[in-house]
Parts: C-alpha cells; structure tokens; sequence
C-alpha cells in the first residue's frame, strides 16, 4: 500500500506481487490520460498517499485518503487586471504592475495629490522654508507651498461680483492677501465711458466669507475720487451679507468733526464720470 516507504532489495530476493504493488504501482507517480480514467483504474485499490499526473489539464494530485487534491493548493487567480493608477496585468507566466505615481512623480521631493474622485496629480517640490498649506482657492490641488506660518505672503488677484453697479469699460485691480485668518483687500474701481451706478449702495464681493459678528459694522475707510476735481471719504460694511461690503459716503454735520452717511448713488457724492475711481483697502477676520 502507498506509504509503506522505501524497501532496499537484496541480490537474490525474490520480488512478490505484493511488493511490486506495494512499493512500484502505489508509490510512483502515475500518468492517466483524466480523472475519469483514473477513478476506473484505480477505484478497488485506492490508497492514502497515491500521486497521479491528468493529462488533460496538466495537475499533479495526491489521495488524501478521501478525495484527490491539488499539489500545493495552486488556488483560483486565472488573471491579473490593471485597475485605477496601475498598469500591466496578465493572465499568465510572469505577471508585472507597475504603479503609474512612479511616472508621475517627475523629481526629488515633489508629492502627490488628489485632484478629485480617483484622480490625482504630481506636486512640484516647493522651494526651501516652505511648508504644505490648505488652500481652496487653488486648483485642483486645493493645497500649495506656502512660507512657514501657513501663508504666502503675495498678493492674489480676484475678481469681485458687483451689485447696483456696471463696470462697463471700466478696470478693476482687485487682489488679496491672506495670513492665517486675516485677510487683507484691496479694489480699485477707475471709471470708464459706460461704467455706470445703477442704485443705491453699491456692493462688492470678498475673497472669502466673513465671520457673522463682522455684520453691519461700518470700520472700512474708502475713498470715492471725483477726477481732477475732489475726493470724498466713507465707510463701508458688510451690510447684511458676509460676502457683500456696501459703500456708503460721509457727510459734515455741524461746526465740529461729526458725521453722518449717505448711500452711494449715480449723484452721490458727484455725478460719477469717466476717470472718476472707488478705491478700498481692508481688513477683516475670515470665517
């Protein structure tokens, strides 16, 4: 019976069926052209131990004293698929991957960021001091180098949405500066020959939201310029909005420094013309 080792034979011994069942038939590996072919050979003398080779698919199997089983358990893969990032794959031999961050990754110290659902892009290294700061603003990336401290420090222009006025073939220079929760704006308005005030209290958009304690508090200085002629000064707020600041005008009441506003108009506080600016710079605590 298979398992009954190895038996060294002697000069003159005399080899019985029993022996040359024993330790040939059950103890060699035995070729059959399907499983099927073996279980008709083999079924009145199966035994624990028994190895056979099926032509048709090329298994090498063992009895396990219940049921023929693969050598080495050589599991279910049938092939390797390329997914997102990864390319290569097979289905048979050698199989290579490669992860495709090794080619997008192009020099020493450049990084790997997201840039939305399942994708991502490289991240040029920034330059020495700089630190990895979150910002929104930049896209895809919504990070950036930045000096340590989690700012910039550089200028950033914007574009703001205005309200109750047309800017026409007017310009606008709007830009901003940012650190930590502080932020820092500046909008220069210079008329042209269309841009107009189309009602009262002329409003601007903000780079980013305000906090809603920063409401209704009139602590922004801007100054209106009347080409060649004056410029007037005022105050303007986040009036009603944590986006929108609203522009608003001084004026004198009575012999000493005392004032009260009025809301911007086409007239108020000149008739605007060409050339004429709004400028403002502030500060405020963003949200």
């Amino acid at each position: 019976m298979a398992g009954a080792g190895y038996k060294l034979f002697q000069t003159g011994d005399v080899l019985t069926a029993a022996q040359v069942n024993t330790y040939l038939n059950e103890q060699t590996v035995m070729v059959f052209a399907s499983a099927a072919a073996r279980t008709s050979a083999l079924t009145s003398v199966l035994s624990e131990g028994m190895v056979s080779y099926l032509q048709d698919t090329n298994a090498v199997e063992v009895y396990d004293g219940s049921a023929w089983v693969g050598i080495g358990n050589s599991g279910d893969i049938t092939g390797v698929t390329a997914g997102t990032g990864i390319t290569g794959g097979g289905t048979s031999g050698t199989v290579t991957i490669t992860n495709d961050m090794a080619t997008t990754i192009t020099a020493a110290g450049d990084i790997v960021v997201g840039t939305g659902s399942g994708t991502y892009d490289n991240l040029p290294i920034g330059t020495t001091g700089q630190v990895l700061t979150a910002d929104t603003t930049v896209s895809p990336y919504k990070v950036k180098w930045a000096s340590a401290g989690g700012a910039s420090y550089a200028w950033t222009n914007y574009t703001p949405t205005w309200t109750n006025l047309t800017v026409g073939n007017g310009t606008v220079v709007a830009r901003y500066l940012k650190v930590d929760k502080l932020m820092t704006v500046y909008v220069l308005l210079t008329f042209g020959s269309t841009t107009s005030i189309t009602g009262a209290v002329p409003q601007f958009t903000v780079p980013e939201a305000t906090t809603s304690n920063w409401q209704y508090t009139p602590i922004f200085l801007w100054q209106a310029g009347d080409y060649g002629t004056n410029s007037f000064a005022g105050s303007a707020y986040f009036e009603g909005s944590t986006t929108k600041v609203g522009l608003y005008i001084w004026k004198a009441n009575g012999t000493y420094i005392s004032t009260s506003v009025d809301a911007v108009t086409s007239t108020v506080p000149h008739t605007w013309t060409t050339n004429d600016t709004i400028g403002i710079t502030f500060t405020y605590e963003v949200a």
